[in-house]
């Protein structure tokens, strides 16, 4: 396999499905988020101390009109060159939305578990159609140090093409619980530096894993939301000055959103968030 670090970020992000930049955010703004993790979790013992024992494991939203905005933690959005790769990704300077949706992830050490990955990865629409076209990726900031084995994000690079090509070839394709028995590369861990980022596909197969490494140290990032309101109609690669997203979604040929699936996509969307805003009420 061609040597990854050698495509630019943006061209790797077309092929792969994914591209990591290292110290995009910086590690004063990293410091203080993970002060606040500490408050959050209610442990402030040092990371390699953190288990399943005295930590929660988190997958918490922070949706805008839905859930309550954390001070330190929205200031994710002024990491002016996080915001300009996403920019970049999305071919310049007024393409995104500005939509602040993310996720706290925290994965403690597991006594329980072993230091492995896990082999094959989902995408994130189980049960329902799978839209080929979207409107937009995701991306995910390491506030902490991690090592081989730390709960790490994991990607199989280049299963963005391979979904596409198989939806392409029937629409009604479904993923019950967003796995597949399609053909599935071996998974790329994100090992990461604090304010290292990692920008998805939203099609790349990818997985969470276990925290079991030999320094305990525990997964602890924000996982983001780079959508437009817009769905992206069409795709032909023949058209010019298509930019880097764009690209990633062309590698199959021309192909035009199907509104039916837009549609059902986006009332799923907006369940999702009903739901969030009830539960915040409640607290």
């Amino acid at each position: 396999m061609e040597s990854r670090m050698e495509l630019p970020w943006t061209e790797h992000f077309i092929r792969h499905g994914f591209a990591v930049r290292k110290g995009l955010v910086d590690r004063d703004y990293c410091a203080e988020a993970l002060a606040r993790v500490k408050t959050i979790v209610g442990n402030d013992r040092p990371l390699r101390e953190w288990s399943t024992d005295n930590t929660p494991v988190l997958h918490r939203p922070f949706f805008q009109g839905a859930t309550q905005a954390d001070p330190v933690l929205e200031k994710i959005y002024g990491q002016s060159r996080l915001l300009a790769a996403i920019e970049e990704l999305f071919g310049g300077t007024g393409h995104w939305d500005g939509e602040r949706n993310y996720y706290l992830f925290v994965k403690p050490y597991n006594p329980a578990a072993s230091a492995t990955l896990t082999p094959r990865g989902h995408i994130d629409f189980p049960g329902q159609e799978v839209p080929i076209l979207y409107r937009g990726f995701t991306w995910q900031v390491a506030l902490s140090d991690t090592e081989p084995f730390s709960g790490n994000l994991t990607v199989h690079p280049g299963t963005h093409r391979v979904i596409q090509r198989a939806l392409m070839a029937d629409p009604s394709l479904q993923l019950p619980k967003g796995t597949s028995d399609l053909p599935m590369t071996d998974p790329f861990e994100f090992v990461a530096g604090a304010g290292d980022v990692l920008f998805m596909h939203h099609l790349v197969f990818h997985s969470g894993n276990e925290s079991h490494s030999t320094g305990r140290l525990p997964r602890v990032a924000l996982h983001g939301e780079a959508f437009r309101k817009k769905w992206l109609a069409r795709i032909d690669p023949s058209r010019p000055s298509l930019s880097p997203w764009e690209q990633s979604l062309a590698l199959n040929g021309p192909h035009a959103t199907q509104t039916d699936v837009e549609h059902e996509n986006m009332k799923k969307r907006r369940a999702y968030v009903d739901d969030l805003r009830l539960k915040e009420a409640k607290t």
